[in-house]
């Protein structure tokens, strides 16, 4: 996929995990954070805000999942 994935800035696309630009083990929003932008880039706050409204748990869950805010 690397051809076909941006460069700078690096993001990826739909329902492709791109592993390289980052992974959640811990399932925080800061590590999310970091990939989180970059993949879903302006959207990513507004689909943090729905995960933790349809999925407070965070039940739901993989390597580049959207996390859930904090506490």
């Amino acid at each position: 996929m690397e051809p076909l994935v941006s460069s700078n800035p690096r993001s990826a696309f739909l329902n492709y995990r791109d592993l390289d630009i980052g992974v959640i083990t811990k399932g925080t929003y800061a590590e999310g954070q970091v990939y989180g932008l970059k993949y879903f880039n302006g959207n990513f706050d507004r689909l943090v805000s729905i995960k933790t409204a349809v999925d407070p748990t965070n039940f739901f869950r993989n390597e580049q999942s959207i996390p859930v805010k904090p506490q």
